[in-house]
């Protein structure tokens, strides 16, 4: 019986991916979409917003895209779970916050035609909530890092409650397929994004200055070897609101022309601005690590110079956006850096590919657009259902 089950819920699944590449939708159904959101919303943002003092933050930019085709958006985050009286969204939290937010989906799923989620850590315990219902809303998911041996059982087990999995690097996709068994068609790889707007080249004069920024994964230690002695001033913007991992940069003795700290949304594009290039360096990974920081440099019409890791191999076009090193190897880093502070011409034309890449295909317009389509898609199942059940004369 559940063998069958499954069976069912996976052709469904199937069916639904189908709809998305055709790019189906119910345009005379509103739908009513939930976003899981596992973090603290910025709230209260909006002046700063309008004020080009913060960028758009994207769940925002998300909910207002689905709002503007007529569709309900509710956000849903760690804040307001901490804030929730439901009994089983109570009990779940003491298993975390995500596994919280992952019951509070579940509970209020008949209120939904799709759920999104924007990590595995919601969506892989929503899906095995999901498993227990025979009705269920669409549900769409952002898997940033499918391939840790830790997921290995539960995306293969709940992929079939799964309709559409957004993946940010080809490798992702490849795993997703060959070891995960998810159908290529529920799988949809599309480039992360950088507030165009926000990030953009300024008139401001570039000062013999070279960035970083971001935690995940970053190999600082190999950029502060590289960079040694070189006459240049080298800023590491070593913070990160997402990332787990350890700040190195912390307790370490950097050389002279070196600094680390933490810099707020305005201070960082300022950073980029002056800097003549920006550099991410990584510890070999497969996924896109340090996309965010690649992404807004771009945005800026900065040259990026990255670590070629496994992942890391969907954002930069070597010679044509910017350059690529190995990982960990400080000797090459350096050459590549001495190669672009003795070429600024070099330096800029780098810098004004990338700006064009962004503007015409890695833009925040351009991720929500793509999201949008296959939510709307998602839902249209349950939409349909909706309509079917509704009252004569009612929507």
């Amino acid at each position: 019986m559940a063998d069958r089950r499954n069976r069912e819920q996976e052709r469904t699944g199937v069916e639904r991916s189908k709809a998305h590449a055709n790019g189906a939708h119910a345009p005379d159904s509103p739908l009513r979409v939930l976003l899981l959101i596992p973090s603290e919303v910025k709230t209260g943002i909006e002046a700063q917003v309008a004020a080009d003092e913060h960028p758009l933050m994207d769940y925002y930019a998300l909910q207002s895209a689905l709002q503007a085709q007529g569709d309900t958006a509710d956000i849903a985050d760690f804040s307001l779970i901490a804030a929730e009286r439901h009994p089983l969204v109570r009990a779940a939290a003491r298993a975390g916050r995500s596994a919280a937010l992952a019951m509070y989906g579940f509970v209020h799923r008949r209120r939904y035609d799709v759920i999104f989620s924007n990590s595995e850590s919601v969506s892989i315990p929503l899906a095995a909530l999901l498993k227990t219902t025979r009705r269920r809303p669409g549900h769409v998911l952002i898997g940033h890092h499918l391939s840790p041996k830790k997921k290995r059982f539960f995306m293969r087990s709940l992929h079939a409650q799964m309709d559409a999995i957004f993946v940010y690097a080809t490798p992702q996709r490849e795993y997703a397929v060959r070891t995960l068994g998810i159908p290529l068609e529920k799988l949809h790889l599309i480039p992360f994004h950088a507030d165009h707007r926000f990030y953009r080249p300024m008139a401001l004069p570039e000062r013999n200055m070279i960035c970083s920024a971001g935690l995940e994964w970053r190999d600082y230690p190999t950029m502060i070897e590289a960079v040694r002695d070189l006459e240049v001033e080298v800023c590491l913007a070593a913070a990160s609101p997402w990332s787990k991992h350890k700040n190195e940069t912390k307790n370490r003795e950097l050389p002279q022309n070196v600094s680390a700290r933490r810099y707020p949304y305005n201070e960082l594009r300022q950073l980029y601005a002056q800097s003549r290039f920006v550099v991410v360096p990584l510890y070999e990974n497969d996924f896109q690590a340090g996309v965010t920081t690649l992404l807004e440099a771009m945005a800026m019409g900065k040259a990026v110079i990255v670590s070629r890791t496994t992942g890391q191999c969907d954002v930069v076009e070597e010679g044509v956006t910017g350059l690529y090193v190995p990982p960990g190897d400080p000797a090459a880093l350096r050459a590549c850096i001495v190669r672009l502070l003795e070429d600024p011409a070099e330096a800029r034309r780098l810098g004004q590919n990338a700006r064009r890449v962004i503007e015409e295909r890695m833009s925040l317009e351009h991720w929500v657009t793509r999201l949008t389509r296959v939510i709307r898609a998602s839902a249209m199942p349950a939409a349909a259902t909706r309509r079917q059940a509704a009252p004569q004369g009612k929507a």
